[in-house]
């Protein structure tokens, strides 16, 4: 077991065993708990005279996970020191930090976590020593699902001339284009961050597999780009400028546009504009319920 605590004021603490990790790591992992599968809470409504209920939703609940490792130092004063490290990495006033699993294969997987209250513990008595300490964290990561640690980024170029609204006749169709295959390797909905540069005019992102689609009525000019992010809890559609500055676009979506996701498997992802030679960039990160 190899873990990765990436914090939220800026340390990284490496906690590791001996025999999968090298150098010898000076906090050592002993055991942990929460890594699997996650609670849920099934949601169900029942009718009059029904036997039994119908099913509505099931919604995962937020992951607890424990980590119990060992701190490793020369002397007494050091041990303090670190000590005092380890607990202003978990110290949740900074807000949350990253957890890295690396597998054996070398697979890493990570997750938003925020220590509970009185974490880390440092265990007394015979739990720790002049140069050792028993260390336990308690984490809960609001959202459940572990993801890719390196979210992975593929480029489309767009579709041009396609037809304007309102229309006038003669009209000017798109020219058939190159379409994208993006596979979510997981086994839930990831949400994906799209970025448009310009310059281009009414840019449109579908996902063909789910048949919905981000459609934006407005012109993005040269050295400008649209950054949208379909996160829940985070749905983001902004207008950057070339000096970086950014100003909210939520205005330019169409009414038949929603913040889509990419389904477990494949999807077929296509760019469109009515002008323009932009590439959309689109980044993602697939999310499994356990790993």
């Amino acid at each position: 077991m190899i873990l990765t605590w990436q914090a939220a004021n800026g340390d990284e603490l490496l906690i590791a065993d001996p025999c999968t990790a090298y150098p010898v790591p000076t906090l050592r992992y002993l055991t942990s708990d929460g890594f699997g599968g996650t609670d849920n809470e099934v949601q169900t409504q029942r009718g009059a005279y029904q036997d039994g209920v119908t099913l509505q939703r099931v919604r995962l609940s937020p992951r607890e996970l424990m980590i119990r490792f060992l701190a490793l130092a020369e002397n007494r004063t050091a041990l303090e020191q670190k000590r005092r490290r380890i607990a202003a990495a978990f110290n949740p006033w900074y807000g949350p930090g990253r957890l890295i699993w690396t597998q054996e294969d070398g697979t890493q997987y990570a997750l938003w976590c925020v220590a509970l209250s009185g974490s880390p513990s440092f265990l007394a008595g015979s739990s720790q020593g002049d140069t050792w300490q028993e260390v336990t964290v308690d984490l809960q990561a609001p959202d459940p699902c572990w993801t890719d640690a390196d979210a992975l980024s593929q480029t489309l170029a767009g579709l041009t001339g396609g037809l304007a609204f309102p229309a006038y006749f003669p009209a000017h169709f798109a020219a058939q284009g190159s379409t994208m295959s993006v596979t979510n390797a997981g086994d839930i909905d990831a949400p994906v961050a799209l970025t448009i540069p310009g310059p281009c005019t009414n840019p449109v992102v579908e996902n063909l597999t789910t048949g919905e689609q981000i459609a934006l009525t407005m012109t993005v000019e040269s050295g400008e780009s649209v950054i949208i992010n379909t996160a829940y809890g985070d749905l983001i559609c902004r207008l950057q400028a070339v000096d970086g500055s950014q100003t909210n676009a939520m205005q330019y979506l169409s009414a038949a546009s929603t913040f889509w996701q990419l389904q477990p498997g494949e999807n077929v992802i296509t760019y469109s504009a009515t002008s323009g030679s932009a590439a959309v960039t689109l980044e993602y990160a697939s999310r499994y319920t356990g790993v």
